[in-house]
């Protein structure tokens, strides 16, 4: 029986990682079903989802543990709960870095039972000044019964403690 597997793997940056690992989920009958990966400070890691036969779990799993320089971690796909509707929205983050930003922001999501689904985050110059900014883009699901209005004045709170800019808007084909 047909079982989805949820795959990450981090290890030094190098030509070929995907390819040996793609070998070795397609040689235990394995289907590469979607994935995200990236290389940072050095290294590269990724989580792949994947659909394999029951029975060849264990091989698959002794030929992932076997590969040099690499290290996995396994887990069965976990359905979402049916009865929660969430929406998806777009939060976007700018402002002078400071150590705890993404700590006070997500402080005031996790008190909504919003869930962080997608983010990527950058700290560089600003155009102007040269001055260090923290930029994060995120991608959150935000439980439908949620007070858009009041959440959004609490993390424009945030932002003017912080002095940051908060974009928080509807997420457009996500």
């Amino acid at each position: 029986m047909p079982e989805s597997l949820i795959v990450s793997f981090i290890g030094d940056d190098r030509p070929g990682i995907v390819q040996v690992i793609a070998d070795v989920v397609a040689r235990h009958g394995g289907s590469w079903q979607e994935s995200r990966m990236s290389g940072l400070g050095g290294y590269f890691s990724g989580t792949v989802r994947i659909l394999i036969n029951s029975d060849c779990l264990e091989e698959l799993d002794q030929g992932l543990q076997a590969l040099k320089g690499l290290t996995f971690i396994i887990r069965p796909l976990i359905q979402g709960s049916p009865g929660k509707t969430t929406q998806k929205m777009k939060l976007d983050i700018i402002g002078p870095d400071r150590p705890g930003i993404l700590q006070d922001v997500t402080s005031q999501l996790v008190g909504y039972g919003i869930n962080v689904v997608e983010m990527e985050t950058v700290v560089r110059p600003a155009s102007m000044s040269g001055e260090l900014n923290f930029i994060a883009d995120a991608l959150v699901e935000v439980p439908n019964e949620v007070d858009i209005e009041s959440l959004d004045k609490q993390l424009d709170a945030v932002a003017r403690n912080l002095g940051l800019d908060i974009l928080f808007e509807e997420s457009v084909g996500n």
